[in-house]
Protein backbone atom coordinates (compact mmCIF):
# COMPACT_ATOMS: atom_id res chain seq x y z
CA UNK A 1 0.00 0.00 0.00
CA UNK A 2 2.53 2.37 1.01
CA UNK A 3 4.58 1.17 -2.31
CA UNK A 4 1.65 2.11 -4.67
CA UNK A 5 1.10 5.31 -2.65
CA UNK A 6 4.64 6.54 -3.42
CA UNK A 7 3.85 5.23 -7.02
CA UNK A 8 1.32 7.75 -7.49
CA UNK A 9 2.83 10.26 -5.78
CA UNK A 10 5.68 9.89 -8.13
CA UNK A 11 3.45 9.80 -11.38
CA UNK A 12 1.63 13.42 -10.66
CA UNK A 13 5.11 14.79 -9.90
CA UNK A 14 6.55 13.70 -12.74
CA UNK A 15 3.01 14.43 -15.13
CA UNK A 16 3.05 17.99 -13.20
CA UNK A 17 7.11 18.36 -14.36
CA UNK A 18 6.24 17.86 -17.62
CA UNK A 19 2.73 19.67 -17.61
CA UNK A 20 4.80 23.07 -16.42
CA UNK A 21 7.49 22.44 -18.63
CA UNK A 22 5.28 22.13 -21.45
CA UNK A 23 3.09 25.33 -20.64
CA UNK A 24 6.31 27.21 -20.40
CA UNK A 25 7.30 26.11 -24.25
CA UNK A 26 4.09 26.94 -25.55
CA UNK A 27 4.42 30.77 -23.74
CA UNK A 28 7.35 31.38 -25.12
CA UNK A 29 6.57 29.92 -28.82
CA UNK A 30 3.73 32.37 -28.21
CA UNK A 31 5.89 35.19 -27.20
CA UNK A 32 8.00 34.86 -30.32
CA UNK A 33 4.75 34.34 -32.54
CA UNK A 34 3.54 37.44 -30.94
CA UNK A 35 6.46 39.10 -32.01
CA UNK A 36 6.84 37.96 -35.58
CA UNK A 37 3.00 39.07 -36.25
CA UNK A 38 3.27 42.42 -34.53
CA UNK A 39 6.74 43.33 -36.55
CA UNK A 40 5.99 41.34 -39.91
CA UNK A 41 2.27 40.83 -40.70
CA UNK A 42 0.77 43.18 -38.80
CA UNK A 43 2.06 46.11 -41.53
CA UNK A 44 0.37 43.77 -44.07
CA UNK A 45 -2.76 43.55 -42.17
CA UNK A 46 -3.09 47.17 -42.33
CA UNK A 47 -2.25 47.46 -45.88
CA UNK A 48 -4.83 45.01 -46.42
CA UNK A 49 -7.49 46.41 -44.12
CA UNK A 50 -6.74 49.74 -46.45
CA UNK A 51 -7.28 48.12 -49.80
CA UNK A 52 -10.26 46.55 -48.58
CA UNK A 53 -11.73 49.86 -47.31
CA UNK A 54 -10.73 51.09 -50.51
CA UNK A 55 -12.38 48.22 -52.13
CA UNK A 56 -15.68 48.72 -50.34
CA UNK A 57 -15.34 53.14 -51.09
CA UNK A 58 -15.56 52.33 -54.47
CA UNK A 59 -18.05 49.40 -54.52
CA UNK A 60 -20.45 51.24 -52.60
CA UNK A 61 -22.63 49.95 -50.22
CA UNK A 62 -24.56 47.63 -52.12
CA UNK A 63 -21.35 46.01 -54.42
CA UNK A 64 -20.00 45.57 -50.80
CA UNK A 65 -22.73 43.48 -49.62
CA UNK A 66 -22.68 41.35 -53.03
CA UNK A 67 -18.98 40.93 -52.36
CA UNK A 68 -19.11 39.63 -48.94
CA UNK A 69 -21.90 37.36 -49.60
CA UNK A 70 -20.48 35.90 -52.55
CA UNK A 71 -17.19 35.16 -50.62
CA UNK A 72 -19.57 33.62 -47.94
CA UNK A 73 -21.54 31.40 -51.10
CA UNK A 74 -18.36 29.97 -51.96
CA UNK A 75 -16.90 28.84 -48.23
CA UNK A 76 -20.07 27.13 -48.15
CA UNK A 77 -20.10 25.58 -51.72
CA UNK A 78 -17.11 24.37 -51.38
CA UNK A 79 -18.08 23.59 -47.54
CA UNK A 80 -15.30 25.33 -45.79
CA UNK A 81 -13.00 25.61 -48.87
CA UNK A 82 -13.40 28.66 -50.69
CA UNK A 83 -12.24 28.64 -54.37
CA UNK A 84 -8.76 30.85 -54.31
CA UNK A 85 -10.27 33.81 -56.14
CA UNK A 86 -13.08 34.44 -53.59
CA UNK A 87 -10.70 34.17 -50.72
CA UNK A 88 -8.03 36.68 -53.19
CA UNK A 89 -10.40 39.13 -53.09
CA UNK A 90 -9.92 40.47 -49.44
CA UNK A 91 -6.13 39.47 -48.58
CA UNK A 92 -7.25 41.20 -45.06
CA UNK A 93 -9.37 37.53 -44.53
CA UNK A 94 -5.80 35.47 -45.88
CA UNK A 95 -3.47 37.38 -43.39
CA UNK A 96 -6.15 37.25 -40.25
CA UNK A 97 -6.32 33.43 -41.23
CA UNK A 98 -2.48 33.36 -40.94
CA UNK A 99 -2.17 35.14 -38.07
CA UNK A 100 -5.04 32.51 -36.31
CA UNK A 101 -2.61 29.61 -37.55
CA UNK A 102 -0.08 30.61 -35.82
CA UNK A 103 -1.12 31.31 -32.72
CA UNK A 104 -3.21 27.90 -32.49
CA UNK A 105 -0.77 25.93 -33.94
CA UNK A 106 1.59 25.85 -31.24
CA UNK A 107 -1.40 24.93 -28.83
CA UNK A 108 -2.34 21.85 -31.18
CA UNK A 109 1.54 20.66 -31.16
CA UNK A 110 2.08 21.07 -27.53
CA UNK A 111 -0.91 19.55 -26.56
CA UNK A 112 -0.18 16.89 -28.41
CA UNK A 113 3.34 16.22 -27.20
CA UNK A 114 2.10 16.89 -23.72
CA UNK A 115 -0.49 13.92 -24.20
CA UNK A 116 2.09 11.16 -25.87
CA UNK A 117 4.53 11.78 -23.05
CA UNK A 118 1.54 11.31 -20.57
CA UNK A 119 0.31 8.37 -22.33
CA UNK A 120 4.38 7.13 -22.35
CA UNK A 121 4.39 7.57 -18.46
CA UNK A 122 1.39 6.39 -17.85
CA UNK A 123 2.16 2.86 -19.51
CA UNK A 124 5.77 2.74 -17.91
CA UNK A 125 3.73 3.19 -14.40
CA UNK A 126 1.43 0.73 -15.14
CA UNK A 127 4.47 -1.85 -16.42
CA UNK A 128 6.10 -1.14 -13.39
CA UNK A 129 3.00 -1.89 -11.20
CA UNK A 130 2.40 -4.68 -13.42
CA UNK A 131 5.92 -5.87 -12.04
CA UNK A 132 5.51 -5.21 -8.35
CA UNK A 133 2.29 -6.82 -8.25
CA UNK A 134 3.88 -10.14 -9.81
CA UNK A 135 6.63 -9.87 -7.44
CA UNK A 136 4.46 -9.66 -4.63
CA UNK A 137 2.36 -12.39 -5.36
CA UNK A 138 5.95 -14.27 -5.97
CA UNK A 139 7.20 -13.02 -2.08
CA UNK A 140 3.95 -13.66 -0.96
CA UNK A 141 3.48 -17.66 -2.37
CA UNK A 142 6.70 -17.73 -1.22
CA UNK A 143 6.19 -16.73 2.62
CA UNK A 144 2.92 -19.01 2.47
CA UNK A 145 5.28 -21.84 1.84
CA UNK A 146 7.37 -21.20 4.48
CA UNK A 147 4.78 -20.23 6.93
CA UNK A 148 3.18 -23.53 5.83
CA UNK A 149 6.64 -25.43 6.63
CA UNK A 150 7.15 -23.41 9.92
CA UNK A 151 3.91 -24.25 10.93
CA UNK A 152 3.81 -28.28 10.28
CA UNK A 153 7.10 -28.82 11.55
CA UNK A 154 6.12 -27.98 15.41
CA UNK A 155 2.88 -29.65 14.37
CA UNK A 156 4.46 -33.05 13.64
CA UNK A 157 6.35 -32.68 16.79
CA UNK A 158 3.50 -31.93 19.18
CA UNK A 159 1.52 -34.82 17.15
CA UNK A 160 4.08 -37.52 17.95
CA UNK A 161 4.93 -36.16 21.02
CA UNK A 162 1.23 -35.98 21.95
CA UNK A 163 0.37 -39.45 20.72
CA UNK A 164 3.84 -41.39 22.87
CA UNK A 165 2.19 -39.63 25.83
CA UNK A 166 -1.38 -40.90 25.20
CA UNK A 167 -0.03 -44.39 24.28
CA UNK A 168 1.84 -44.45 27.65
CA UNK A 169 5.17 -45.29 26.14
CA UNK A 170 7.26 -43.00 28.57
CA UNK A 171 6.90 -44.02 31.98
CA UNK A 172 9.63 -41.88 33.35
CA UNK A 173 8.13 -38.62 34.72
CA UNK A 174 11.46 -36.54 33.83
CA UNK A 175 10.97 -37.65 30.62
CA UNK A 176 7.16 -36.80 30.68
CA UNK A 177 7.72 -33.45 31.70
CA UNK A 178 10.34 -32.84 29.24
CA UNK A 179 8.16 -33.94 25.96
CA UNK A 180 5.53 -31.46 28.03
CA UNK A 181 7.56 -28.71 27.65
CA UNK A 182 8.60 -29.23 24.04
CA UNK A 183 4.98 -29.52 22.81
CA UNK A 184 4.53 -26.28 25.05
CA UNK A 185 7.46 -24.53 23.59
CA UNK A 186 6.49 -25.51 20.04
CA UNK A 187 2.87 -24.61 20.70
CA UNK A 188 4.43 -21.34 21.57
CA UNK A 189 5.53 -20.68 18.31
CA UNK A 190 3.45 -21.55 16.23
CA UNK A 191 1.38 -18.68 18.51
CA UNK A 192 4.13 -16.84 17.81
CA UNK A 193 3.75 -17.13 13.38
CA UNK A 194 0.31 -16.85 13.70
CA UNK A 195 0.26 -13.97 15.29
CA UNK A 196 2.56 -12.13 13.23
CA UNK A 197 0.68 -12.75 10.17
CA UNK A 198 -2.52 -11.41 11.78
CA UNK A 199 -0.58 -8.52 12.32
CA UNK A 200 0.98 -8.25 9.11
CA UNK A 201 -2.52 -8.56 7.72
CA UNK A 202 -4.14 -5.88 9.95
CA UNK A 203 -1.91 -3.36 9.03
CA UNK A 204 -2.27 -3.73 5.46
CA UNK A 205 -6.58 -3.78 5.48
CA UNK A 206 -7.42 -0.27 4.44
CA UNK A 207 -9.72 0.21 7.55
CA UNK A 208 -7.02 0.30 9.69
CA UNK A 209 -6.42 3.31 11.71
CA UNK A 210 -3.68 4.01 14.45
CA UNK A 211 -5.34 5.23 18.01
CA UNK A 212 -2.70 7.63 18.78
CA UNK A 213 -2.64 9.94 22.56
CA UNK A 214 -0.11 11.09 24.51
CA UNK A 215 2.45 8.53 25.98
CA UNK A 216 5.91 8.71 28.11
CA UNK A 217 8.23 6.98 25.81
CA UNK A 218 10.99 6.42 28.57
CA UNK A 219 8.46 3.39 30.62
CA UNK A 220 7.16 2.39 27.16
CA UNK A 221 10.82 0.74 26.66
CA UNK A 222 11.32 0.11 30.21
CA UNK A 223 8.73 -2.06 29.99
CA UNK A 224 9.30 -3.71 27.13
CA UNK A 225 12.98 -4.28 28.24
CA UNK A 226 11.46 -5.95 31.37
CA UNK A 227 9.10 -8.53 29.24
CA UNK A 228 12.23 -9.33 26.80
CA UNK A 229 14.69 -9.56 29.64
CA UNK A 230 14.31 -13.29 30.69
CA UNK A 231 14.24 -14.81 26.62
CA UNK A 232 17.06 -12.75 26.35
CA UNK A 233 19.37 -14.09 29.01
CA UNK A 234 17.86 -17.52 28.31
CA UNK A 235 19.14 -17.45 24.72
CA UNK A 236 22.48 -16.98 26.13
CA UNK A 237 22.52 -13.01 25.02
CA UNK A 238 23.02 -9.75 27.53
CA UNK A 239 20.86 -7.27 27.50
CA UNK A 240 21.88 -3.51 28.45
CA UNK A 241 19.35 -0.48 28.82
CA UNK A 242 20.35 2.90 28.62
CA UNK A 243 16.87 4.51 29.04
CA UNK A 244 16.35 7.79 31.42
CA UNK A 245 13.58 7.98 34.04
CA UNK A 246 12.86 11.51 32.89
CA UNK A 247 9.48 11.82 30.97
CA UNK A 248 9.36 11.49 27.10
CA UNK A 249 6.51 12.85 26.01
CA UNK A 250 5.34 11.80 22.39
CA UNK A 251 1.85 11.03 20.26
CA UNK A 252 1.61 7.75 19.29
CA UNK A 253 -0.45 4.91 18.68
CA UNK A 254 1.40 2.89 22.51
CA UNK A 255 0.17 -0.70 21.32
CA UNK A 256 1.89 -0.28 17.62
CA UNK A 257 4.86 1.33 19.56
CA UNK A 258 5.38 -1.14 21.43
CA UNK A 259 4.96 -3.97 18.93
CA UNK A 260 7.77 -2.06 17.09
CA UNK A 261 10.42 -2.12 20.23
CA UNK A 262 9.50 -6.11 21.08
CA UNK A 263 10.01 -6.85 17.44
CA UNK A 264 13.44 -5.54 17.51
CA UNK A 265 14.35 -6.51 20.35
CA UNK A 266 13.40 -10.23 19.00
CA UNK A 267 14.92 -10.05 15.59
CA UNK A 268 17.99 -8.59 17.57
CA UNK A 269 18.36 -12.24 19.70
CA UNK A 270 16.91 -13.84 16.65
CA UNK A 271 19.56 -13.20 14.44
CA UNK A 272 22.46 -13.38 16.69
CA UNK A 273 24.79 -15.93 18.40
CA UNK A 274 25.05 -16.90 22.66
CA UNK A 275 27.14 -13.96 23.89
CA UNK A 276 25.67 -11.32 21.55
CA UNK A 277 24.93 -7.56 23.61
CA UNK A 278 21.98 -6.26 23.04
CA UNK A 279 21.42 -2.62 23.77
CA UNK A 280 17.66 -0.86 24.12
CA UNK A 281 18.29 2.84 24.66
CA UNK A 282 16.63 6.29 24.06
CA UNK A 283 18.25 9.61 22.98
CA UNK A 284 16.66 12.66 22.79
CA UNK A 285 18.01 15.82 19.80
CA UNK A 286 16.31 19.16 18.81
CA UNK A 287 12.67 17.61 19.08
CA UNK A 288 13.06 14.32 18.67
CA UNK A 289 13.57 11.46 20.28
CA UNK A 290 15.22 7.83 19.21
CA UNK A 291 14.97 4.65 19.78
CA UNK A 292 17.62 2.15 19.40
CA UNK A 293 17.78 -1.35 19.26
CA UNK A 294 22.13 -1.95 18.82
CA UNK A 295 24.10 -5.07 19.02
CA UNK A 296 27.57 -6.21 19.01
CA UNK A 297 26.63 -9.39 16.64
CA UNK A 298 27.41 -9.82 13.04
CA UNK A 299 26.88 -7.02 10.60
CA UNK A 300 23.65 -7.30 8.16
CA UNK A 301 24.92 -7.67 4.42
CA UNK A 302 21.63 -7.51 2.86
CA UNK A 303 20.03 -4.41 1.06
CA UNK A 304 18.93 -2.05 3.32
CA UNK A 305 15.40 -1.91 1.58
CA UNK A 306 15.03 -5.04 0.86
CA UNK A 307 15.61 -5.77 4.37
CA UNK A 308 12.10 -4.21 5.37
CA UNK A 309 10.07 -5.79 2.51
CA UNK A 310 7.39 -8.63 3.47
CA UNK A 311 8.78 -12.02 3.80
CA UNK A 312 12.00 -11.05 3.35
CA UNK A 313 14.07 -13.79 5.23
CA UNK A 314 17.66 -11.76 5.40
CA UNK A 315 21.15 -12.95 4.31
CA UNK A 316 22.75 -16.40 4.55
CA UNK A 317 23.79 -14.79 7.79
CA UNK A 318 20.40 -14.24 9.00
CA UNK A 319 18.73 -17.21 7.36
CA UNK A 320 18.31 -19.26 10.56
CA UNK A 321 14.71 -18.30 11.50
CA UNK A 322 11.60 -15.78 11.62
CA UNK A 323 8.90 -15.69 9.02
CA UNK A 324 10.58 -12.72 7.09
CA UNK A 325 7.39 -10.37 8.91
CA UNK A 326 8.89 -9.03 11.70
CA UNK A 327 10.68 -6.13 10.32
CA UNK A 328 8.09 -5.71 7.39
CA UNK A 329 5.31 -4.63 10.52
CA UNK A 330 8.11 -2.42 12.21
CA UNK A 331 8.44 -0.61 9.46
CA UNK A 332 4.78 -0.07 8.73
CA UNK A 333 3.92 1.41 11.89
CA UNK A 334 6.82 3.24 11.62
CA UNK A 335 5.42 4.64 8.40
CA UNK A 336 2.00 5.26 9.91
CA UNK A 337 3.33 7.49 12.52
CA UNK A 338 5.31 10.00 10.13
CA UNK A 339 8.19 8.31 11.44
CA UNK A 340 11.56 7.30 10.50
CA UNK A 341 13.63 4.18 10.78
CA UNK A 342 17.28 3.32 9.73
CA UNK A 343 19.96 0.92 10.12
CA UNK A 344 23.38 1.93 11.00
CA UNK A 345 26.58 -0.21 10.38
CA UNK A 346 28.37 0.21 13.21
CA UNK A 347 26.18 2.72 15.54
CA UNK A 348 29.33 3.54 18.13
CA UNK A 349 30.94 0.32 19.87
CA UNK A 350 28.38 -1.86 18.06
CA UNK A 351 27.99 -3.82 15.09
CA UNK A 352 25.04 -2.44 14.14
CA UNK A 353 21.39 -0.59 15.43
CA UNK A 354 18.13 0.26 14.40
CA UNK A 355 17.06 3.82 15.23
CA UNK A 356 13.65 5.22 15.47
CA UNK A 357 13.34 8.81 15.30
CA UNK A 358 10.24 9.75 17.26
CA UNK A 359 8.93 13.97 16.98
CA UNK A 360 8.33 14.77 20.72
CA UNK A 361 5.40 16.19 21.47
CA UNK A 362 6.09 19.48 23.21
CA UNK A 363 3.30 21.06 23.29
Amino acid sequence: MATEQRGSMGLRRALGLRFLGWVGVLLASELVVGGFESMAIAPLLAAAVRRDYELGSALGLGGALRWALAVMWGILSSRGAASPGLWGTSAAMLIVSLMVVLVVAPVVLVTRAFARQAEGLLSAELRTRDDELRQAYERRNLMISDMAHDLRTPVMGISGLAQALADGLVSDDAERMRMLRSISARATKMADLVSLLFDFVKLESEGFALDRRPIDLSQLLLREAAAAYTDIEDAGMELLVHVPEDVVHINADEAQLSRVVSNLLANAMRHNAPGTIIDLALARRAGVADIVVADSGAPIQQDVDELFEPFARGDAARAGGGSGLGLSIVKSIVDMHGYQIELRQPYGPYAKAFVVTCELDEG
